[in-house]
């Protein structure tokens, strides 16, 4: 049953490769694999498929809602397990450092819970995360297609998305670069504006930061000496109970007639004369040794600290005093609320007193300087954005020749397809977006002797489905999630059209993993894994199994969708056809 998978392809990204799920809707318990290539799910209407959306939907950080525990359940619970890509993706790997998720054999367990009152837990690497974590996680790992999914393709920023991956990774290093660019250019911007601010009352500021440099240079507080001081305080304000303390402890170490030492000296030299007769007693005389030289050490130390305690009578004043004026220098200079933060603050704002007071001397010159820099930046700018611009516009008519190939053998032999980018003349600065200078809308026309329009005014449903495939199968190549799932990827299309959905979901396979969910017989027959769910009702309890089908239970599940009779021998006669036509393809 198993397809011709690229495994090449598949090897570098990431694979769902199961879901368990429990207490959801009108499923009580199952556990769902999927494999490489093309997983299809069938199933009578009502029979609990989308149930598996919901669950996957929920692992990856979707609404919880109650409504979905299973009746006689306090809770629904789901997990999956994905096989990470090799390597791990920049992108991916910084999510699993941000949030602290650690792998495990390569592969990562995402958990979502929701109980009957709404509320909702999560867990990544068996340990707890946030929704919004699972949600990071998913655009890493997943693509769901569904006709929501499809409207999002109407949104300009999607459509600039998907060009963007299509153009590659040569792409992605000139965006980053240009970002850079762009980020070097704001902030000289921000310098200038901050500077020439400034200069309207230079000369207030100009004393305030003497004060602060000589506040500076006279303290010259370190970041962590005020909790320093806080312990030294402490300390010496117990210096009177540290005294007893620790004379007491001498005391009972070091006592003549009763101190631990003299005891310890003494079992010592009991056992040091019959050393060498036992090796137990040998090994008991040397433990006795260790803790012996052990307690000396200590009863020095403990000596030590006596002394120290009493060397400086004026220490607690001192160190009293110096908190205070470094308590006055952080209420002056430092904003946090949080004292130690304030405190470094307060520092760093102190050290640059003196650039700031230079600047501020020669501020018309320092801004003529930013000045010339910003331009050299600005020039850079333009020339980073406009190659971003020519490499999308000339990505764009290659992914429109081949979005429109795929189209035509999806049925759509007079669908025409158009990336237009329209680029910004750089006259403003706000003409200099994150993503670049370039507006990116694709037109389509479904039909031939129609014009191209927005995808919303000229797609129907069906169409836009296919169109979505279609764009997917494309961008495959270069896009890099491991698993795409397609839910009414067919709605809208029957017979030969529905033929050739199911023959680009299999090129889509050969690339990554794809899950569909299908009620078309032309569709199912490509799969390399076939998953069913039935539902079975006892009494006024309806339930739902899942499990995967084999070569023999896939030819009456396919005659069962095209004639809703398993037993029909038209059907299973039909069933055998379509199943052939998949085998002489393959061949």
């Amino acid at each position: 049953m198993g397809g011709a998978v690229s495994k090449k392809g598949l090897s570098q990204r990431s694979l769902l490769q199961e879901i368990s799920i429990r207490g959801l809707g009108v499923i009580d318990n199952a556990i769902v694999e999927f494999r490489p290539g093309l997983n299809v799910i069938t199933g009578e209407t009502g029979a609990g498929k989308t149930m598996l959306l919901s669950a996957l939907s929920l692992i990856l950080g979707g609404k919880a809602d109650s409504d979905l525990v299973r009746i006689g359940n306090e809770r629904a619970t789901t997990s999956g397990r994905f096989a990470l890509p090799k390597p791990i993706p920049a992108t991916l790997s910084q999510v699993l450092e941000e949030h602290d998720i650690v792998p495990e054999d390569d592969c990562i367990l995402l958990n979502r819970s929701v109980a009957k009152d709404g509320k909702s837990r999560a867990l990544a690497g068996g340990a707890p995360t946030t929704v919004s974590t699972l949600n990071d996680l998913s655009g890493e790992l997943i693509e769901i297609h569904g006709q929501h999914s499809n409207l999002v393709l109407s949104k300009a920023n999607k459509q600039r998305e998907i060009l963007d991956g299509f153009c590659g990774p040569e792409f992605s290093e000139a965006l980053v670069q240009y970002q850079e660019n762009l980020d070097d250019f704001t902030s000289i911007k921000s310098k200038i504006s901050e500077l020439t601010k400034a200069l309207g009352d230079k000369e207030r500021l100009i004393t305030q930061l003497r004060e602060v440099d000589a506040d500076f240079k006279k303290l010259k507080p370190r970041e962590t000496e005020l909790s320093e001081l806080d312990n030294t305080i402490s300390k010496l304000e117990s210096i009177e109970d540290l005294r007893v303390a620790v004379s007491g402890a001498v005391a009972a170490l070091s006592d003549e007639e009763m101190g631990a030492l003299n005891g310890l000296q003494q079992g010592k030299r009991f056992l040091q004369g019959i050393k060498g007769k036992d090796s137990a007693l040998d090994a008991l005389h040397d433990r006795i040794s260790d803790s012996l030289f052990n307690l000396v050490d200590a009863a020095a130390d403990l000596d030590r600290y006596l002394s120290d305690l009493s060397a400086d009578p004026n220490a607690l004043e001192s160190a009293l005093q110096r908190r205070s004026l470094l308590l006055t220098f952080l209420k002056k200079y430092g904003k946090s609320p949080d004292r130690a933060l304030a405190f470094v603050e307060a520092i760093e704002f102190a050290r640059e007193a003196s650039t700031r007071i230079a600047d501020l001397s020669g501020g018309d010159e320092t801004i003529e300087k930013l000045k010339i820099e910003l331009q050299k930046s600005r020039s850079e700018l333009i020339l980073k954005a406009k190659k971003l611009s020519k490499m999308r516009s000339d990505r764009a008519a290659e992914f429109s020749k081949l979005v429109e190939a795929e189209l035509h053998a999806l049925s759509m032999p007079k669908a025409r397809l158009d990336v237009v980018v329209t680029s910004k003349a750089c006259e403003s600065d706000s003409d200099f977006q994150g993503h670049g200078i370039d507006d990116v809308s694709i037109e389509f026309s479904a039909h031939g002797g129609t014009e191209l329009l927005p995808i919303m005014k000229a797609a129907s449903g069906g169409e836009l489905s296919r169109l979505m495939l279609g764009i997917e199968v494309v961008v495959a190549n270069t896009y890099p999630v491991g698993t795409y799932i397609f839910d009414e990827v067919d709605a809208g299309v029957g017979g030969k059209a529905a033929l050739d959905v199911g023959r680009r979901l299999k090129k889509l396979a050969k690339q990554a993993q794809v899950i569909v969910v299908t009620h078309l017989p032309q569709v199912a027959i490509w799969a390399d894994h076939h998953i069913i769910v039935e539902k079975n009702i006892d009494g006024a309890v309806t339930e739902s199994s899942i499990r995967a089908l084999d070569d023999s239970q896939r030819e009456i599940e396919i005659a069962r969708m095209l004639s809703g009779l398993e037993s029909s021998e038209h059907a299973q006669e039909h069933a055998r056809e379509l199943l052939n036509l998949r085998s002489a393809e393959k061949a």
